[in-house]
């Protein structure tokens, strides 16, 4: 995966996952295998909590690291 992207705790994604892809609307595009997003930046990986279908959303909030509690001499 690329960078800035976000795996919910616990999901466990290999190249051949089925993945649901989703927009900023929140509305499915498509549905396409993990290998084809190899590389892609700014992705939010989650699994949904009735079917367990593995969902990809943009990622418009991207985890900031704390620089005070990172910091290494």
């Amino acid at each position: 995966l690329g960078n800035d992207c976000t795996i919910e705790a616990g999901l466990y994604i290999t190249a051949g996952s089925k993945i649901s892809m989703f927009n900023e609307k929140k509305e499915l595009t498509h549905k396409t295998t993990a290998r084809d997003l190899s590389g892609q930046p700014n992705l939010l990986f989650r699994r949904h909590s009735q079917t367990g279908q593995i969902e990809c959303l943009p990622n418009t909030q991207p985890i900031q690291l704390n620089d005070e509690l990172h910091h290494n001499e």
